[in-house]
């Protein structure tokens, strides 16, 4: 929208500044008049169409249709310099008002805003594991945009950034040392979900909310690996892409669940 807007813009200050050499005298001239409808038509024609985003603001867009409404039919009266002024000035107002709202909302990211337990994860993480801070950060900033081309990056930093976590926390050989150990069948060494187990029962965590935790931490890892094989699988990523975000966005609120609880920032 913003192209449009401010190249119209332009347009009402050079019919202004036209205008000006009329002070308050009638307008004869036909063709000063021409240039003022041409300008009216040429508002319904390229530029109205394109207020039509959500986010634009219908009390700006209904005065700007008004006023230009307006300028067309003082055109057919011959009215004064000065009304034709004001009704420029008045439109011009109010398509700022629409281009610096446009212009702010561009630039706001889009889904999902950083929360505040994201913000407590980042921070824990940035003095324990720098590494997986950046993980966490640089999956926020990806899924903040509107489109990419594969959303695989931000959840293997989502995955990446868990896993480091954990890694750090529970490391293997003790795990494998915690009573009643044993590998879960088709692994090498222990999984997330036995990570996790780990720290909470070092923690005396409460069994139900140790499940909780546990239960999402498997989440994360089935979903995943779904989600990986579910690309791999797909024949038109541009189809796709869409739903692939929204696995995404759900494996974020699954791993923010399990950090917040590891990292004790709940």
């Amino acid at each position: 929208m913003s192209g449009h807007v401010t190249s119209f813009i332009a347009e009402i200050e050079k019919q202004r500044k036209a205008l000006r050499a009329y002070s308050g005298k009638q307008i004869h001239s036909s063709v000063v008049r021409n240039n003022l409808r041409g300008l009216a038509e040429s508002y319904f024609r390229e530029v109205r169409p394109n207020l039509i985003n959500p986010t634009d603001d219908e009390t700006h867009i209904t005065a700007v249709d008004s006023t230009m409404q307006q300028l067309v039919q003082a055109c057919h009266r011959r009215a004064r310099a000065s009304i034709y002024g004001d009704l420029l000035r008045k439109a011009k107002a109010h398509l700022v008002q629409l281009d610096s709202s446009s212009l702010s909302t561009d630039r706001q990211p889009a889904q999902p805003e950083k929360t505040g337990a994201d913000a407590r994860i980042i921070t824990t993480l940035r003095a324990l594991l720098p590494s997986a801070a950046l993980s966490y950060e640089q999956a926020l900033l990806d899924l903040s945009q509107p489109e990419r081309l594969s959303w695989r990056g931000p959840a293997t930093d989502l995955r990446e950034a868990l896993r480091e976590t954990l890694d750090r926390l529970a490391p293997d050989e003790e795990v494998r040392g915690m009573p009643g150990y044993k590998d879960e069948p088709d692994t090498r060494g222990p999984t997330m979900k036995q990570k996790v187990r780990f720290i909470l029962r070092s923690r005396q965590t409460a069994k139900a909310l140790a499940a909780t935790t546990e239960d999402a931490t498997k989440s994360v890892d089935e979903s995943i690996g779904a989600f990986v094989r579910s690309v791999y699988t797909r024949s038109s990523i541009s189809t796709h892409t869409p739903t692939e975000k929204n696995e995404v966005l759900r494996i974020l609120d699954l791993v923010r669940v399990v950090l917040s609880e590891l990292l004790e920032v709940r």
